[in-house]
Formats: C-alpha cells, structure tokens, sequence
C-alpha cells in the first residue's frame, strides 16, 4: 500500500474502533478537523499534516506513528462466526474485528523476527475427519507434543500462547464466545471472549477453538456445522480430561456421586456437564442413565445450579500474559541482536533510555 493508503485505512478503523462517527470524530477534536476533512482522509483524497495528524492521534488515542504502520494481515480474512443465537450488531461485529487486528499485528512482526514457529505446524490432522474417535485422537496428539501426558493443565491460555497459539481475550459483546482462523493463512489465532465469567467454560472455549484450528480443513465435506461443533467438542473434552483418567475414576462404578464429579472438576477444570457426556461417550454412561441426568438437571433448580457453579481456580493465569510474554520476546530480539534499541523502543512504546536501563544479556 502506499503512504496516503495505510492513512486513509488506519484512520477508519481508529475511528470505527472508538465507536465514532466522522461527526463524533470531528467534535472530538474540537471541531478543528472537520467531517468534510475526515472523509476526505478516509477516501485517500487527501494527507493531513503533522498538526492535524497531532489531533486526530489525541482523539482517537493512538500515536502517530500508528496511522502510516504497514499491514501485516488483513482481520477480514479471518472468518469470525457468532455461533449463539443472540443478536450481534454489525457496529459490535467491527468494533471486535478491529480491536482483533490491532492485538496479532503487534505479535507477528516479533515471532518472525524470531523465527517462532507454533505447536500446530507439528500436529497432523486426519485427511478426512466425521468421527468423536478422530478428534480424540487428534487431542491426543497435541497432549503428547506438549508434554502434557494425562496431567491437569493449569492454565489453557498459557499452554497455547506458549506454543505459538495468538491468544486475545476481548472485551466482546453477548453473544461471542470465541472464533479463531489463521493469519496470513499460516499464523494461528484465537480471540476469546473475556467476559465468559465461568472459568470451565472459557477453558473449554480454548479447546474448542483450538480444534477448529486443526481440523477445519479436514472435515468431512458431508457434515453440518452443528456435526462439526460437536466433534470440536469431543476434541476439548479429551484435552481438558483424558478418556484414561474418565476410565481411571469412573469406568467401574455403577453409581457416581456429586462429589466425585466436583473433585474432577476442581482437578481438570472442565464442567460437570461436560464429564457427563464425556461419560456417555466413552460408554459408561448409556443413553437412558445419560437422559435421567438431563432430565433431573432441568426439573431440580437447586441440582441445576449446584452442577453449572463454576469451582476451578486456574492457577497460572494472568490476564497480563500476553503484553508480558510480548514484552519478553522484543527483549529477546534485543539481547540476539536481531533488533535494534531504537526499534525495541517503538514495538514497546517507550523510550531508548528506558529500554537501555532494563536490558541485560547474559
């Protein structure tokens, strides 16, 4: 793109972004830049100069240098699907896209700097995947490929981001759990939710999408969307609670207590409901014992909520992790003399002395 071109696209999105209209935008800045002028800008008729380049960044609060960043990716390639039934505004919908955009650009430019390469460039997926049993498998492999074994994982979002996974917890509207795709069709992305307030439920969000990414091109052409959906959820199950430990505390019991359901659920973080059908699909629950769970759930408000009350403490989880593993790699970069100061200091958004005074290699 040239100059006038990543202008006119950075200045939209900041202003889309911040939920303004060009009159919004306008008012914001005191008037001094008018609609008229803004959508001059946008339509790439015309370049601001360094004062009026000075407004709009305090309007919109981005600095300067963002409006002429090049692209790394276009979001639009990215398919994001709502997948609950609530209604989701088109304004919400690129609002989430952006903040999306801005999130992986700043990772893709150091991981090739560094030359990361993710967990998912070593997995590979069945050619053509219909059945529960392919994606647990799959599960499987992933498990064995980051050392997991049959162990609990403490923190899902740590596990992925570690292993070259783009994690992004956004401040989505009702009705977005989470969406992932690839980048430049080969940078892995999840963006997930963050107001998802039960802990066992957005881990299994991760796991979930985490299955899209490995699998979506290996569906069978032949089934639904709902088809596929559950087969990601075979895929999540597996990943939170391995079928050798769901054999291992219930494959003999005829009877199973509440309380051994909520100790699983402590220990793995995933959700009775999902032990539940976990159980049926392995077979140690057939489909009447699995129906009377179902049925007693919706008739027993007290069972009902004693069940969904999230109880897993993840015990690594940082909600800073990404600027803080971010800000661990430009140090990287840095100390491999694979950046320069000048240029840790921009990625960073901070100055030279700064960057000088914390930097140290051994």
């Amino acid at each position: 793109m040239e100059t006038k071109e990543v202008f006119a696209k950075r200045l939209k999105q900041a202003r889309q972004r911040a939920g303004l209209s060009m009159e919004g935008l306008s008012a914001k800045t005191g008037k001094e830049v008018t609609k008229q002028t803004i959508s001059k800008y946008e339509a790439g008729k015309a370049m601001a100069g360094s004062q009026i380049l000075i407004k709009l960044s305090k309007a919109l609060g981005v600095p300067v240098d963002y409006f002429f960043r090049p692209y790394t990716f276009d979001v639009s390639e990215v398919e994001i699907s709502f997948r609950k039934k609530a209604s989701i505004g088109v304004k919400d919908q690129t609002i989430l896209k952006l903040k999306i955009q801005d999130e992986v650009e700043r990772f893709i430019d150091i991981e090739n700097i560094l030359g990361i390469e993710s967990m998912i460039s070593r997995v590979c997926a069945p050619t053509q995947i219909s059945q529960p049993m392919q994606m647990i498998m799959l599960a499987k492999e992933v498990r064995r490929i980051c050392g997991l074994g049959i162990s609990p994982i403490p923190s899902v979002k740590n596990l992925l981001m570690g292993h070259g996974v783009k994690v992004f917890e956004i401040d989505g509207p009702e009705g977005f759990d989470g969406i992932s795709g690839y980048a430049n069709s080969h940078t892995p992305l999840m963006v997930i939710n963050k107001n998802i307030q039960n802990t066992e439920r957005r881990r299994f969000t991760h796991m979930h999408e985490l299955a899209h990414l490995l699998a979506n091109t290996s569906f069978d052409a032949r089934l639904s969307k709902h088809d596929q959906e559950k087969l990601c959820d075979a895929f999540a199950s597996e990943m939170l609670l391995p079928a050798e430990v769901v054999e291992r505390e219930f494959g003999s019991k005829s009877k199973i207590a509440v309380q051994e359901l909520k100790r699983v659920q402590k220990a793995y973080g995933i959700s009775i409901d999902a032990i539940i059908y976990s159980l049926k699909r392995h077979g140690i629950f057939n489909e009447n014992r699995y129906r009377g769970y179902c049925i007693k759930k919706n008739a027993n408000p007290r069972f009902k909520d004693s069940v969904e009350k999230s109880l897993y403490i993840e015990t690594s989880s940082n909600k800073d992790y990404n600027d803080e593993l971010y800000e661990e790699m430009v140090y990287s970069a840095l100390a491999q003399e694979l950046i320069s100061s000048s240029k840790a200091a921009q990625m960073l958004n901070t100055s030279i002395m700064e960057i000088e005074a914390k930097s140290q290699a051994l």
